[in-house]
């Protein structure tokens, strides 16, 4: 009998696609009835899809990482500010944490499975952190709950980016299934975002598409919004001038 249940809220799943991954492994797309969360229940190929921690195709992970850096720059400086300790949570290279630090916020990195090529010397070690980044992750995780959990344990702000799952299944074309790589295996719907922000006693911001932030703070979906939006005119820029960078003083840190 087929009883599989949904990895958000635990109830029933119907299969709504299949897929070849990898060009070999075929995968089975379950749908949640209740929370609209879409994931691949078996996925037998994560070991060798993993062999390189980030994908070798994605030729777009440097302009992305400075994209997301400037629109992390504004966000958290208007809704949280930039007296704190921040954490880039799953973090890759480090090449985020670099950048937040060299524009003047405190950033630390936490990955357990890439190697820290920017930020060494700044690696989370149960600091007290403001806010969390995670970007491009919640698509990746196997047991997503449980990855969750772990953040909120270290903050209960998380700004992370994710494509939402459209209201009709898309076709197979669409190019966040992954298949190719076959690391992307969790795709949530904004259903599913509302429903984890109940659960969690947490309020949600969404662009609508790709940007989403869970937070304790109540925070207008304008400001959100307009926050977000100011890098695109550059505003990052003049912000920075009010930051103090850390590129010199961290390269003196790490000399000692």
């Amino acid at each position: 009998m087929d009883n599989i249940k949904c990895k958000i809220c635990g109830t029933k799943t119907n299969t709504v696609k299949k897929l070849t991954i990898r060009k070999k492994y075929e995968a089975e797309y379950r749908l949640c009835e209740n929370c609209g969360f879409m994931f691949i229940d078996k996925t037998l190929w994560l070991k060798e899809a993993y062999e390189e921690p980030i994908n070798t195709a994605d030729t777009g992970y440097v302009t992305r990482n400075i994209f997301l850096s400037k629109k992390t720059l504004m966000l958290f400086s208007i809704i949280f500010g930039s007296k704190f300790t921040y954490l880039d949570y799953a973090g890759g290279y480090g090449m985020l944490a670099r950048l937040m630090r060299d524009y003047g916020l405190d950033f630390l990195l936490y990955d357990l499975y890439t190697p820290n090529l920017f930020a060494k010397g700044f690696e989370y070690k149960n600091q007290e952190i403001k806010a969390i980044t995670c970007f491009e992750c919640f698509e990746h995780f196997v047991s997503p709950i449980e990855e969750i959990e772990k953040m909120l344990k270290i903050s209960k702000n998380v700004f992370f980016s994710t494509r939402l799952l459209p209201e009709e299944i898309p076709n197979d074309k669409w190019e966040y299934y992954g298949t190719e790589h076959g690391q992307h295996i969790a795709f949530y719907s904004l259903k599913t975002l509302k429903f984890l922000a109940e659960k969690y006693h947490l309020n949600l911001n969404s662009e609508g598409d790709w940007l989403h932030l869970l937070t304790e703070k109540k925070i207008s979906p304008l400001t959100f919004k307009l926050s977000l939006l100011l890098s695109k005119f550059q505003l990052d820029v003049i912000m920075r001038r009010f930051l103090k960078s850390k590129t010199i003083s961290d390269s003196n840190f790490l000399k000692k």
